[in-house]
């Protein structure tokens, strides 16, 4: 081996960080513990412009299910761009073996490859697993997919599933009804949203790189390497007030101004080709409504819910306020001539007026012999706005009606009838949903009812259950007793993502709290209470693996008649933490009185833990 080899062997020895996954239900036995893996992107075949994202899609999902589904060391993404950045530096010559082997100069046992391949039909993935050491193939997989089935991670789970067999993961039948099936939405965008973002970075588009990462971060904040990645955008970013001493004030003043530039051009075409997230929900349920007997006639009804996803505006509001920030840390704005960005522009674009959709949605309604009795459209519309100064994104509220067909002809009505969305501003609904015009989601009369409470339960803004809404507040005028509260991992499509600081301090009356696997953090004192009654206290939590917590999210004080006090050391919190944060139910088992009739709950032995199936650890 030449020097030229040994250096980049040595410099992948170096940057190779492993992801060590936590999650060993998912499999028996060592799970392919001991053996490492690095995950190439699948090369490409008759892909369009608008799905180059998608073999960075493949890529990092293999990556997230070699790592949550194996004890397989699964070689990060970013270490693994840092080699073939080196391997196409064209530092290598073409007779340079090593440089053009990938095989001999990863760090790993094992290297995964592959190919898509997009006929007239359908997608074809192959894929290999390769042992470095020899080039034999260890594990291989084809498949044929719709590109919904890849865009949306199902065929990718399905393959890894069979790759992990084939690897000798004996997998869990928990974890293998979790492959076979469909990811969770917010999953699903994040991912999708980093591969756009990765795919962007390549193609030297910072500014949309920046807005797809911060997407991906709200929609799943475990996502390292989303988190990881904007980090270093914005060292790059707000480093640059370096440059005054390094080149001159007109040389930094004409970077900034690209910068500002691509930033104007990028929204302005978020704002031509891509529409507000906005879903329209509606209900199964068709009401019966008012009858005229001498036309025979009545009039049918649905219940819609039209949501636009605040979930969207983060990203947005982040990638506006890095750069907001960076231009303000130079101190030359104002000299610059900039200090009214971005309401303020460098170009002609205004990329940041506010922006609206407005909808007409044909409803049909068919009775069993698929015949048309009911057309009526739906009008509705949402906007969002950039408010002045620090750079703050809003979206217009859910909009919730009710949709009427009128004059229905009796006769015509069967016991089984349908809903259509015929179409969507005069566009077929489906290609209006590929387009990204308006999502259109049919839900079940229980599902529908179960968003309007969770949503007039909670206070609910960008993944964040803020505390009681409404009817959360009615509920605890109306009783004395103890409750518990089940959280929804969504809430009209928008994951629940965090409960906010302080959401239910002094609510003195949960005593059951379960939580969503999609809760990835809980903030400071979210649960404080103080207890005047002893059998009206936190007694039981379930809560998924891994979610973080802020400064004592469910310490308690009790006050007993005779005013005295005893603060807790959060003992839930506690026995989490020992516990390897592992998923399950944490139970308060007993509570006993104290001298003095002080309730005393700081003996964490007192909690103890259960797993999802039941077996303590």
């Amino acid at each position: 081996m030449n020097k030229k080899c040994l250096s980049l062997v040595v410099m992948i020895l170096v940057f190779a960080v492993f992801v060590v996954p936590g999650f060993a239900q998912n499999w028996t036995g060592n799970g392919g513990g001991g053996m490492s893996l690095a995950i190439l992107a699948p090369k490409a075949t008759g892909l369009g412009e608008n799905q180059s994202y998608l073999p960075v899609l493949v890529q990092g999902e293999f990556v997230s299910n070699f790592s949550g589904y194996s004890a397989i060391s699964v070689m990060d993404r970013v270490s693994l761009q840092k080699v073939y950045d080196e391997l196409l530096s064209g530092y290598y010559s073409d007779d340079d073996e090593a440089g053009l082997n990938l095989g001999h100069l990863t760090a790993t046992d094992y290297i995964l490859t592959g190919n898509i391949t997009r006929t007239a039909t359908e997608y074809v993935l192959q894929i290999q697993i390769t042992k470095t050491a020899d080039k034999r193939t260890t594990a291989s997989y084809s498949g044929r997919f719709t590109f919904a089935e890849l865009d949306n991670l199902t065929g990718i789970r399905r393959a890894s599933l069979d790759l992990l067999k084939k690897m000798g993961v004996t997998l869990t039948a928990q974890a293998q009804r979790e492959l076979s099936g469909a990811a969770a939405i917010n999953h699903v965008n994040a991912q999708t949203a980093l591969a756009r973002g990765i795919t962007a970075q390549r193609q030297g588009t910072e500014i949309a790189a920046l807005s797809y990462y911060f997407e991906a971060a709200a929609y799943d904040p475990s996502l390292l390497e989303a988190v990881n990645r904007t980090s270093i955008l914005n060292a790059n970013i707000t480093g640059s007030n370096i440059g005054d001493n390094l080149r001159s004030d007109q040389q930094w003043y004409d970077e900034w101004k690209a910068r500002l530039t691509e930033t104007e051009q990028y929204f302005d075409n978020l704002n031509r080709t891509d529409s507000i997230p906005y879903t329209l929900f509606y209900s199964g349920e068709i009401k019966q409504g008012a009858q005229n007997y001498n036309n025979r006639t009545a009039t049918l009804s649905i219940e819609t819910h039209l949501h636009g996803s605040d979930i969207w505006t983060v990203a947005i509001e982040r990638t506006l306020q890095m750069i907001y920030d960076g231009l303000d840390a130079t101190g030359r704005k104002n000299t610059w001539g900039l200090a009214g960005w971005p309401q303020r522009g460098v170009t002609n674009l205004n990329a940041f007026t506010r922006q609206s959709n407005n909808f007409n949605v044909v409803f049909e309604l068919l009775n069993d012999r698929n015949q048309v009795i009911g057309r009526q459209t739906l009008q509705s519309g949402g906007s969002w706005e950039l408010k002045s100064g620090r750079p703050i994104v809003t979206v217009n509220a859910d909009v919730g009606r009710t949709l009427n067909f009128q004059n229905v002809n009796i006769d015509n009505i069967s016991d089984n009838m349908m809903i259509r969305v015929a179409t969507v501003n005069g566009t077929d609904a489906g290609t209006a949903a590929r387009n990204g015009v308006l999502q259109i989601q049919a839900l079940t009369k229980s599902e529908f009812d179960l968003n309007v409470r969770m949503a007039n339960l909670f206070r609910f803004s960008r993944g964040t259950i803020l505390g009681w809404g409404d009817e959360g507040n009615r509920l605890l005028r109306s009783t004395n007793r103890g409750i518990g509260i089940v959280f929804p991992a969504t809430i009209w499509g928008d994951p629940v993502i965090a409960i906010g600081s302080r959401a239910f301090q002094n609510n003195n009356r949960l005593t059951e709290v379960t939580l969503p696997d999609s809760i990835r953090s809980i903030g400071e004192a979210a649960f404080h209470s103080d207890y005047t009654t002893p059998q009206l206290h936190l007694k039981s939590v379930t809560i998924g693996a891994n979610v973080a917590m802020a400064f004592n999210p469910f310490r308690y004080t009790y006050k007993n008649t005779n005013d005295a006090t005893a603060l807790t050391d959060d003992g839930f919190r506690v026995t989490y933490d020992r516990s390897n944060k592992a998923a399950g139910t944490y139970t308060y088992s007993t509570g006993k009185a104290m001298a003095k009739n002080v309730f005393v709950f700081s003996n964490i032995t007192e909690w103890s833990y259960s797993s999802p199936s039941g077996t303590d650890r």
